[in-house]
Order: structure tokens, then sequence, then C-alpha cells
């Protein structure tokens, strides 16, 4: 089955890749303009969180919806980029929000509320309700899968290097929208997974919170 990547997609995932990598590390290219060079791996850092917590979150949605017969693709929310811009600005890097894109597929329409698709299937599905749940449920289960490796990788660093940057902003990044994502409130993908199958949601959802609630709220 053809992997469904157009060029404008590609260039679509690379654009929303930047934004959100610049908006994660917005304090550090500051830092990096007045000349403070050992904010570089800050950059790079960022921009390999972004990767796992963004947009490995939304090809999970886009190859999962691929496998079961459906045509996915990648665009750009340009409100999404400049809400991503003007936050990371107007907070001096404190505070983002992180919507520059979303998978939208067919024939399920999409609605791309925060970044994050809406599934409604117009397919004669055998379980319309089952096919949303694993469409929407491949985001944030990436998530939880890269917040567990970095939550690993971080406890094995003894000295705050470079893996240990990476591990904080991975970390961040993965439990920070995973937890936000699988809130049971429409259009998220937590609505739907929580409406065909509780335990399965909770599955995925109670790590994501757990960490959510000990690494940001303690």
């Amino acid at each position: 089955m053809s992997s469904q990547f157009s060029p404008r997609e590609i260039s679509s995932i690379i654009l929303a890749w930047a934004v959100l990598s610049i908006g994660l590390s917005y304090s550090f290219i500051l830092g990096l303009v007045n000349g403070n060079s050992s904010d570089l791996q800050y950059l790079v850092a960022a921009a390999i969180a972004t990767a796992t917590g963004f947009i490995l979150h939304e090809m999970g949605h886009k190859f999962v919806a691929i496998r079961r017969g459906y045509v996915a693709h990648f665009q750009i929310w340009i409100w999404g980029i400049a809400l991503t811009l003007i936050t990371a600005v107007a907070s001096g890097g404190s505070f983002l929000f992180g919507a520059p894109g979303a998978v939208y597929i067919a024939p399920a329409a999409a609605i791309g509320a925060y970044g994050y698709g809406f599934y409604s299937s117009n397919q004669k599905a055998a379980d319309p309700l089952q096919e949303n749940m694993l469409i929407s449920a491949a985001g944030p289960g990436i998530n939880l899968a890269f917040a567990l490796f970095f939550l690993i990788m971080y406890e094995l660093s003894t000295t705050y290097n470079f893996v240990a940057i990476l591990a904080t902003f991975g970390l961040e990044l993965n439990v920070g929208l995973g937890s936000f994502n699988m809130l049971p409130i429409p259009p998220l993908d937590g609505y739907k997974v929580f409406k065909k199958s509780i335990p399965f949601a909770l599955a995925i959802a109670l790590p994501l919170w757990g960490m959510f609630l000990y690494f940001f709220l303690r």
C-alpha cells in the first residue's frame, strides 16, 4: 500500500516540525542570538523531541488510518502556526500552544481542532466506533511509549548533558501532548477512545496523566 506522502504534505510536515521546534526552544534561540553558543544543544534537543511528540503522533494517526483503508494526509493549520509562534514569543518561551497541523482522513471527515484530528467515518465499517478508537489511540499511544523511553533515559542520566536535555524535552512534550489529547472531551483523541472502550482508554490515559501530575504539578 502506498505511503500516500505527497510533496506538499512533506513540506507541510517540515514546516510544522520547524515551527513547533522554534516555539519549544524559543528562549534558547534568544540566548543563541545573544551569543550563548551552548544553547544550540537545546535547539537540537527540541527538534528531536518535537519529532517524537508531535510528528510521530500525527504519523501514528496517518498510518493506522491507511492500514484500515483510509486516505490520510497531514495538513498545516494556519491559525495553529500563528498561535504556536504568538504564544511562544508573548511568553518568552515559558508557555506554548502547540497546534501547527493535523492529519486529515478520507472518507472519514476530519476537523483539525488543536492540531489533532476529529474522525467521523462515512465508511460502512463493521464498527465505526472501533475504527475511530484505533485511529485516535495511535497518537497518544506513541506519546506514551516515548514518554516512558525518555523517562528511562532521564533516570539513567548521571549529569545534565545533552542526553539529559533531550530526555527532559522529550518527556515534557510527550507527556504534555499525550495527556491533553487523552482528555475525554470532543474533539480530542481521548473522547473517541473513551467512547468505545473505557478500559483501553484508561490504559493509555492513566500513565500519561500520572506522569503529568508528577512532573508538572509537584
